[in-house]
């Protein structure tokens, strides 16, 4: 089996990245936007997300984006937090990729539909440990703020792929797809 290395420069730039995504997951926990709707946020880790995505392929989306989740959850705790946290990741890592392989969205479609799913998947888990199906009904509010925040996070994000040059980092074919 042929051993598959990765330059210092990648591996420096994603170690960045996944710092830089663990503190803006952090810091979100400490942020309260909208008082009136427990749970919604900007989503600002999501950003990391998708600039991985899109300078580096799915691979590394996967895995910067778990090692993101379980950092934050080390540094957090590993409570109920936790565990919706995870569970959103994977439901809107999971549908994110599908979409990503049709290459027919773009950044914000890509964004919106990551938000949307990540509320799905709290949504899940809450209503798993809690034993109550009511909580659905809370999924409606997370899906209207999911396509709000996803569209912000994909123009913030579409902002930090024009401006910022990675010397020496290949981007994915998928990119062209990916900025529109």
């Amino acid at each position: 089996m042929p051993k598959r290395r990765i330059s210092v420069r990648k591996l420096v730039s994603l170690s960045v990245l996944l710092a830089l995504g663990v503190i803006l997951n952090i810091a979100e926990n400490y942020m309260v936007f909208f008082p009136a709707i427990p749970g919604m946020k900007l989503g600002l880790a999501n950003t990391i997300g998708l600039l991985v995505l899109a300078l580096f392929g799915p691979t590394e989306f996967l895995l910067i984006g778990f090692l993101r989740v379980l950092l934050a959850g080390t540094f957090s705790g590993f409570g109920s937090g936790f565990m919706m946290s995870m569970t959103g990741f994977v439901f809107s890592a999971t549908v994110t990729l599908l979409l990503y392989h049709t290459k027919k969205l773009s950044i914000y479609g890509l964004s919106m539909v990551s938000a949307v799913f990540h509320g799905v998947g709290q949504v899940t888990m809450i209503s798993l440990l809690y034993q109550n199906v009511l909580m659905f009904n809370y999924l409606f509010i997370l899906m209207f703020s999911g396509i709000i925040m996803g569209l912000l996070i994909a123009f913030l994000t579409k902002i930090i792929l024009q401006r910022v040059r990675f010397q020496g980092i290949k981007e994915v074919n998928y990119e062209d797809n990916i900025e529109q």
